[in-house]
């Protein structure tokens, strides 16, 4: 005699409607490529973490396919470990059978996104920061300037020192913001840069979002790599957040409209390639055909434009280097067991650090 099921989330075989519903749902082709051969396991930091395979790659698709058979419910459980997963993509390079596992809980996130109602705080949360703000350069900015204020008035130093920050959660949070710039890289948008040199290519700079506040030495610094080795750079005005942490989340309609601006703004013009130097944009852009069907109009435009797409690195390395280096004077000390050799009091700190010693 069996018991009744009292918990909802557990897997029940009354249903045999599926739990997916509406558009981007995961894909039968894509979650059953995976065999549960478990190699993916010792590079999710979720399983190492708990060690429970539900926290797993193998463990979260086979949710995904329990919930899409009408077997387990779209209910807190699932949200749970899908939620839980870091969308760092490092089972990808362990799986032999080349699951998408990244397309899969992206998915898995829109449904939820459609299907699942969130607590209150979490929906407001999720509804400023992916629709209110990170769509909006100028918002962006105003926030990196209040943000920028509490960095250097002396107030973050007082918050961190009171422990305040502990008393309302949000210490671990807040040791995560990076430095706010004290020029925002906006004002260079709509600029172009000549090569030094005859023009090898010409290409456009893909500035982000954060980046832009946080990161414009490291966009100076690209530019002034790319026009060394005879690159012409234009930045485009009207360029946006790629969508990224949109797409991450399962805000699969922010995300398109993002992208759908992004592909109008880098192809109206015609550049050999479309650079960034940042992985997490790289990716996303790289990927936007996954954001529209087959046959629309924004699919061939991303089909168009991931042709184009290329983080600097990969670009220059096909490219090829025509600026003279200049040497540095450092070196990489020796490390082995915990202990640098220069520095034997730097144990278990150094792993070979560049040093003028």
């Amino acid at each position: 005699m069996t018991e009744p099921q009292t918990n909802t989330d557990h897997v029940t075989n009354s249903s045999p409607v599926s739990g997916f519903s509406g558009p981007d749902k995961p894909s039968y082709d894509d979650y059953a490529r995976c065999v549960h051969c478990g190699l993916c396991l010792n590079h999710c930091p979720t399983y190492k973490l708990w060690g429970l395979e539900a926290d797993s790659p193998r463990g979260r698709i086979r949710q995904m396919v329990l919930v899409d058979q009408g077997r387990l419910p779209l209910g807190e459980t699932f949200v749970k470990h899908i939620d839980q997963c870091l969308d760092c993509r490092a089972c990808e390079t362990a799986c032999p059978s080349g699951v998408e596992y990244g397309k899969l809980v992206e998915a898995a996130r829109a449904q939820i996104e459609q299907n699942y109602r969130r607590p209150l705080f979490s929906r407001l949360v999720r509804d400023l920061v992916f629709r209110r703000l990170l769509p909006y350069p100028n918002r962006i900015a105003i926030v990196a300037r209040v943000l920028g204020i509490y960095q250097r008035s002396g107030v973050q130093a007082l918050a961190r020192a009171t422990g305040i920050l502990y008393l309302l959660g949000l210490a671990d949070r807040e040791r995560l913001l990076p430095p706010i710039d004290r020029q925002f890289f906006f004002s260079q948008l709509g600029r172009t840069y000549p090569a030094v040199g005859p023009r090898r290519a010409r290409v456009a700079l893909f500035a982000g979002c954060i980046a832009q506040v946080s990161f414009s030495a490291l966009h100076d610094a690209t530019i002034r790599v790319l026009t060394a080795n005879g690159c012409e750079v234009v930045v485009p005005a009207g360029q946006i957040c790629c969508g990224a942490l949109a797409a991450h989340a399962g805000v699969r309609d922010t995300a398109r409209s993002l992208a759908h601006v992004n592909l109008d703004v880098f192809l109206r013009d015609d550049f050999d390639a479309v650079i960034t130097n940042a992985a997490g944009c790289g990716s996303t852009l790289k990927e936007y055909e996954q954001l529209f069907p087959e046959g629309a109009e924004d699919h061939a435009k991303a089909h168009a434009f991931r042709k184009k797409m290329r983080d600097v690195t990969e670009f220059l390395a096909d490219l090829g280097l025509s600026a003279p280096l200049a040497s540095l004077p450092l070196r990489v000390h020796p490390w082995r067991s915990g202990t640098c050799q220069t520095h034997p009091s730097w144990s278990n700190t150094c792993l070979g650090w560049l040093c003028h010693s």
